[in-house]
């Protein structure tokens, strides 16, 4: 948890800040952009599935779920830090599920116009997954830190319309709590976003759409698990 907060004030420093100058009359002036930072809130459906020798296991003791999540978020073109949860207040069941997660993407552009970009992200992150069975003594704590790269393209309508989807499969670590046990992690996150510029006075609006796969792969058996969660999210700009 520690290691997820130094990450976000780093990452925060590198954010990046823009302004836009225009010409009226000759006169050059300062025109405020739309924001790049949303806030957001979304509904994410969860499959929790364990992968680890059936045979060590027993069905009961397992803690797989699937699950309506609710999510909360901070985002900008370059940082994402997000809040997830499953409790009482969003299922019926005895899981419990909490996720902590922070991105990190530097978007390296092959093509660049003023409407159109294309290139490969960068990225850095780490999370903190946590499933629990109300039922059952045992949980199931990860942190991973991974990095990775993929591929996105973007296109806009300036002032107006912005699109942009993009694909990182990353690679990284992961430790349980306390540090008792670790092991690998791959995983695949794909998202698209549609913002609505200046919609609401200088305020945008964004639709957002979230794929994530992310499969642990541990010393101990009794701790593999695949996860896996699509995210639908509506944003406004701060």
């Amino acid at each position: 948890m520690k290691n997820i907060l130094v990450l976000i004030v780093f990452l925060t420093a590198l954010s990046p800040a823009s302004a836009q100058m225009f010409s009226v009359g000759g006169q050059t002036e300062q025109r405020e952009p739309a924001s790049l930072n949303y806030f957001r809130i979304g509904y994410s459906p969860v499959d929790f599935n364990y992968t680890g020798d059936s045979g060590n296991l027993p069905n009961q003791q397992r803690l797989d779920f699937e699950s309506p999540a609710l999510t909360f978020f901070f985002e900008n073109t370059s940082l994402s830090a997000s809040l997830s949860f499953v409790n009482g207040l969003t299922t019926s069941g005895s899981e419990r599920y909490l996720n902590l997660g922070i991105d990190y993407l530097n978007h390296f552009s092959f093509v660049r116009t003023r409407s159109f970009q294309a290139g490969i992200p960068f990225g850095l992150s780490s999370s903190l997954v946590n499933v629990q069975n109300e039922q059952e003594n045992n949980d199931f704590s990860q942190t991973v830190f991974a990095f990775g790269a993929g591929a996105f393209v973007s296109a806009r309508i300036p002032e107006r319309l912005s699109l942009s989807i993009e694909g990182v499969p990353s690679y990284g670590f992961s430790n349980s709590r306390g540090g008792l046990f670790g092991g690998s992690n791959k995983s695949l996150l794909v998202r698209a976003r549609l913002n609505f510029l200046n919609l609401i006075k200088s305020r945008s609006i964004s639709l957002g759409y979230d794929y994530k796969f992310s499969s642990y792969d541990l010393d101990s058996d009794d701790f593999d698990y695949d996860l896996l969660y699509h995210r639908i999210t509506l944003g406004i700009s701060l």
